[in-house]
């Protein structure tokens, strides 16, 4: 029980404690803390311009490196070095102000050459909310010596081989040969229909082997709208070795209300060139 010893204990004493603890709570805050609100739908963000400080999101021991030219077709880009120490958020978010029945975000993704050999073993890729519900459609990394995206209900996932775990027949795989995918772009795209319940994963690949709906999902509880998205890039179960191999890039985002689609030209039929990295 505590004593009451407030003759002791001045206001300017309490004033100065709880400023001096608010000053460590916003030092400790990682830019993670901020959010951007994006109004209206569309919203794009092509990283061309090194103005998206507000949407980093580095914690436990993650880097963040803009790339002025490593980008899809040259233009600029999000660089991410994920956590070395403990769990955390890496990438780009939080986005808020949606309040849409209907949430459609897609963005291009490029795996650096070490990052499925990290041994991260799941990451979280995206995570959308609905304002009251707790279930949150999520793409979530699982995988053994590869790595293979699929469409979740909070952790319980679907994947092209296998239900909550895949079974490795999947055809999408990121990892060393011959699992490649590791150094390509992939058009990545969710869907989450609250009034339908359906959570859609959609994949697309240069080389055009991958174009489209790649997995689908229930919902355990539809209802409500989606207003905010958590992350885009990955919330970290494990660390890995810092490694300047090991990182993923961020480009051509875009949250919408309705299917997105890859960009004009994505599928070129030929492996693309390396990124210009800084």
């Amino acid at each position: 029980m505590l004593k009451h010893n407030t003759k002791y204990f001045s206001c300017s004493h309490l004033r100065n404690s709880v400023v001096g603890l608010l000053s460590m709570v916003l030092l400790a805050m990682p830019m993670s803390s901020f959010a951007r609100n994006v109004g209206n739908l569309p919203f794009n963000e092509t990283f061309d311009v090194n103005n998206y400080q507000d949407i980093v999101w580095v914690t436990n021991g993650a880097r963040h490196n803009w790339l002025s030219s490593g980008g899809w077709q040259g233009g600029g880009a999000a660089q991410i070095f994920p956590i070395s120490n403990g769990q955390g958020y890496n990438g780009v978010g939080q986005f808020t102000g949606m309040n849409t029945e209907q949430l459609n975000v897609r963005w291009l993704m490029r795996h650096g050459p070490g990052f499925n050999s990290a041994g991260f073993d799941e990451t979280k890729v995206i995570i959308m909310n609905r304002i009251d519900y707790r279930e949150r459609p999520m793409i979530i990394g699982r995988g053994q010596d590869w790595r293979t995206w699929g469409a979740c209900d909070n952790t319980v996932c679907r994947y092209e081989g296998g239900d909550y775990w895949p079974d490795g027949t999947d055809s999408f795989k990121i990892g060393d040969p011959p699992f490649h995918r590791e150094d390509e772009w992939i058009s990545v795209e969710l869907e989450a229909n609250a009034r339908t319940g359906i959570i859609r994963l959609y994949i697309t690949t240069q080389d055009g082997e991958h174009n489209g709906l790649y997995v689908q999902q229930t919902m355990s509880t539809p209802g409500g709208e989606f207003n905010y998205v958590d992350v885009i890039g990955g919330y970290f179960n494990t660390a890995a070795p810092a490694s300047p191999d090991n990182y993923f890039i961020i480009d051509e985002l875009v949250i919408d209300d309705s299917y997105i689609g890859p960009p004009a030209g994505f599928i070129m039929g030929n492996p693309p060139n390396p990124p210009i990295l800084e």
